[in-house]
C-alpha cells in the first residue's frame, strides 16, 4: 500500500506545471488620451488572480467604459477614465487583484517611466500622481521577503526536486556539506543576477535547472556518496538555480529602497525553506528505515526525481521560442 501510494505522488508531482516562477507577477499602463484629462488603464493579471470588483480612482475620475480579454493564461483589463482635473501628487488607483509583485508603466508625464511596486493578496496602490511613494516598515519588509522566500522555494518544484536528490545522495555531515555548496552557489548566483552584474536568458537557464535534477537523481540511483566532485557539481548547480531565484524575486516588484533589504531576506527565506524540506526528508527516510522501507523508497523517489527532471527538461526546451 506504501508503496503504491509513492508511485502515485510521483504521478501526480509529474503532471504538475513545470513552470519554475510561481509567483503572481502584473503589469498595469497608464496612457493619457488624447482628450484632454482622459487616460487609459490596463491591468494584465493571472488568472488565478482575476477580481469582479474595479479599480477605485482618485478623486474626481470616473469610468466612460470597461472591458476584458484572455490571453493564455492572463486576463488583461482595460478601463477608459475621465478626470475634472489633473492628478494630484499623492493620488493612486486602488486596484483589487491579489498579486505578488507587479511593474507599473506609465506616461503620464510625457516621458515613459517604469516601476517595480509590492503587491499583496488583497490587492494594492497604485502612485500615480508622481510623488506618492509605498513605504513599508523594516519588519514589514523583513517578513515579507522572508515569507516570499519560504514559498518560493516550497512552491517551486524544480528546486525542491533537485535538494531531494541531495538528501538521497548523502546524510549527516556529508549532506550538510552538499547542502552547504548548494546554498553558497545560489546565493552569489542570485545576488549578481538581480543586480545585473550578470544576464542570463530564463528559457535555456530553466531547461538546464531541470537538467540538473536528472544528473542529480542518476547520481543517487548509482549509489555515489558525497565527494569532492559531487561538492563542486552542487554548486556549479546552484549557481544555475540561483539565476533561477533571482527572475522570481524581480517579480516581486521590489522598490528601489528595498533592493538590498529585499535581497537578504529573501534568501534567507529561501533558505529557511530549504533546511524545513530537508529536515522533514531526513526524519521520513528514518521512519522508513525502522520498517526496512528506506532503501525501495530511495529508489522509487530516484526515479521518479530522475524522469520529472527529464520530462521538465524536454518540456521546457520545447517551449524555446525559437521552436
Amino acid at each position: 500500500m506504501l508503496r503504491l501510494s509513492l508511485s502515485l505522488i510521483a504521478l501526480i508531482w509529474m503532471a504538475l506545471p513545470a513552470q519554475a516562477d510561481i509567483y503572481r507577477a502584473a503589469t498595469y499602463r497608464l496612457t493619457p488620451l488624447e482628450a484632454a484629462l482622459e487616460y487609459n488603464f490596463t491591468a494584465q493579471v493571472p488568472n488565478v488572480a482575476v477580481s469582479t470588483a474595479d479599480p477605485i480612482w482618485p478623486e474626481g475620475c470616473t469610468t466612460l467604459s470597461d472591458g476584458w480579454q484572455a490571453m493564455g493564461s492572463r486576463i488583461q483589463y482595460s478601463y477608459t477614465l475621465r478626470c475634472t482635473a489633473p492628478f494630484s501628487a499623492d493620488a493612486v488607483i486602488k486596484t483589487p487583484w491579489a498579486v505578488d509583485g507587479i511593474t507599473f508603466i506609465t506616461s503620464v508625464d510625457g516621458d515613459l517611466q517604469q516601476s517595480a511596486l509590492p503587491g499583496t493578496r488583497t490587492g494594492a496602490d497604485v502612485p500615480i500622481g508622481g510623488e506618492a511613494e509605498i513605504t513599508r516598515s523594516f519588519e514589514d519588509i523583513v517578513t515579507y521577503y522572508v515569507w516570499q522566500g519560504i514559498i518560493h522555494i516550497w512552491m517551486g518544484w524544480d528546486h525542491l526536486a533537485f535538494v531531494l536528490c541531495l538528501c538521497l545522495i548523502a546524510s549527516g555531515r556529508q549532506l550538510i556539506w552538499l547542502v552547504t555548496a548548494f546554498t553558497l552557489g545560489h546565493s552569489i548566483s542570485l545576488a549578481l543576477a538581480f543586480f545585473d552584474v550578470i544576464a542570463v536568458p530564463i528559457p535555456p537557464m530553466e531547461a538546464v535547472i531541470a537538467f540538473s535534477i536528472a544528473l542529480m537523481a542518476r547520481e543517487a540511483l548509482l549509489g555515489k556518496q558525497a565527494g569532492r566532485r559531487a561538492t563542486l557539481v552542487v554548486s556549479l548547480f546552484g549557481l544555475l538555480h540561483g539565476l533561477g531565484f533571482a527572475s522570481a524575486l524581480r517579480n516581486l516588484g521590489v522598490q528601489e529602497g528595498e533592493q538590498v533589504a529585499g535581497l537578504i531576506f529573501f534568501n534567507i527565506g529561501v533558505e529557511v525553506g530549504q533546511l524545513v524540506f530537508v529536515g522533514a526528508m531526513t526524519l521520513l527516510l528514518l521512519a522508513l528505515t525502522r520498517i526496512n522501507f528506506a532503501a525501495p523508497a530511495q529508489r522509487l523517489a530516484g526515479y521518479g526525481a530522475g524522469t520529472i527532471g527529464a520530462f521538465w527538461t524536454v518540456e521546457r526546451v520545447a517551449g524555446f521560442p525559437w521552436t
